[in-house]
């Protein structure tokens, strides 16, 4: 029940962070291994900009592609994640009562976990949902964009042409990016959660627990998480070779250096801002979904 009602909660989010999570892939993909001051015309420059060029070439749609395979990824990926954290708070393996300043420490350990753990569920979806998000219409700036008719059509294609490794092209940055995600965000969010019930405005509400909560817990993991981000969606989305392996990127660490020497420091925070807005509401939204369900699933138990 913990798994699916964390699958629940994070495919109610994602309807609303979706094209957020769009801008935010076109504009970490817009002047890929280009320094910055040679890259002279940007389709993706800021918000309102990068919103205007995905409806003219894509039309209103284009703000919810990879909507089914954002679904399935959210769906296995915070199953997952929220459901092996919840498992292991219930079990009480987060906290330490004969020693209270390991708690933390174990907050982080299980956070990053239950980010291994969800990682290994969730890479192929994760592919999928970024190669379909980069395809684009119109004139684009990206290196390199799959064309798929759809997300079945874009699991087939994957599948053809590299096999199941395919599918778990960049599994290394995705670990990474949830390890690094999963444990800012459980860790921060309980010790925020922990510190805004000692006051009577907060333990008489749930749902703005969890607002206040997941509001903190949302930037931390937006800044700590963002260079792994920018770094997985370059190596899901390069071209492949015929036997499947990738042209741009060998390894994680040959992505770092490589975006680091060309783009410097702020090429792994490209798509920053629509990173921030996609995973901010997106952590309050999916958390305080979680924590409803799992009242209401506290309060039918109680009931039966």
């Amino acid at each position: 029940m913990e798994f699916l009602l964390g699958g629940a909660s994070s495919m109610c989010a994602v309807l609303f962070t979706n094209p957020f999570d769009v801008l935010k892939t076109r504009q970490q993909l817009e002047g890929e291994l280009i320094a910055k001051q040679n890259l002279k015309e940007r389709a993706y420059k800021g918000i309102r900009q990068s919103v205007l060029t995905v409806v003219r070439t894509d039309g209103l749609r284009g703000l919810q592609k990879g909507l089914p395979a954002a679904l399935l990824y959210q769906f296995s990926m915070n199953g997952v994640r929220l459901g092996t954290y919840q498992t292991a708070e219930n079990l009480g393996w987060t906290k330490s009562t004969s020693n209270p300043s390991l708690t933390p420490l174990l907050s982080v350990f299980w956070g990053g976990c239950a980010g291994l753990a969800s990682a290994t569920a969730s890479c192929p979806f994760y592919v999928v949902k970024t190669q379909l998000q980069a395809v684009t219409s119109g004139s684009y700036t990206a290196r390199f964009q799959h064309h798929h008719s759809g997300t079945v059509s874009a699991f087939v294609n994957i599948y053809r042409q590299s096999g199941v490794r395919g599918l778990f092209r960049g599994y290394t940055a995705t670990l990474a990016r949830l390890v690094v995600g999963s444990s800012a965000q459980m860790s921060s969010f309980s010790a925020c959660k922990e510190f805004f019930l000692r006051y009577q405005v907060f333990q008489e509400s749930i749902v703005l627990t969890a607002l206040a909560s997941s509001t903190v817990a949302g930037f931390l993991t937006s800044v700590l998480m963002s260079p792994c981000d920018v770094v997985t969606t370059r190596m899901t989305n390069q071209a492949v070779s015929a036997n499947g392996k990738g042209l741009l990127y060998t390894n994680i660490f040959d992505c770092f250096l490589k975006i680091y020497r060309s783009e410097g420091i702020h090429g792994y925070y490209k798509g920053f801002v629509p990173m921030y807005l996609r995973v901010a509401p997106h952590t309050m939204l999916n958390l305080t979904f979680w924590e409803f369900f799992k009242g209401l699933h506290d309060r039918y138990g109680k009931q039966h």
